[in-house]
């Protein structure tokens, strides 16, 4: 079973669209979640694409999903962009990610996140 596979979770990946409107909130965090996830293995070349065709893959998925809604308020001509299921999704990869490693490490949660704080100023 490959990497991709192997995550244990049931996604579809070919039906975003069709069902979008019809999605829970919930779902349509955990499905931003999911295609976070599967951005981070194509980028680590394990899905052969260059970091753009990923990017793009990512986008249009998050799209499909309406996980990224650009709306417009009719009565202020106003566009609003709504990235609030993109950002659960992003917070739900992190939040599981940082109790992982703390699992594994003998660490407390707020360690691991001082250590990725650390090594994102030295990134920089």
């Amino acid at each position: 079973m490959s990497h991709h596979e192997d995550h244990g979770h049931d996604h579809d990946h070919g039906d975003h669209g069709h069902d979008a409107p019809e999605m829970s909130d919930e779902e349509r965090v955990r499905r931003a979640g999911h295609i976070i996830l599967d951005g981070v293995v194509a980028s680590d070349g394990v899905g052969g694409g260059d970091e753009a065709d990923t990017m793009d893959l990512v986008f249009s998925h998050l799209l499909e999903i309406e996980a990224i809604e650009l709306l417009l308020d009719e009565e202020t001509e106003e566009l609003e962009l709504d990235i609030s299921p993109l950002m659960g999704g992003m917070l739900l990869v992190v939040r599981r990610l940082v109790a992982e490693l703390a699992a594994r490490d003998g660490l407390d949660p707020e360690a691991v996140v001082m250590s990725v704080r650390a090594a994102l100023d030295d990134a920089v």
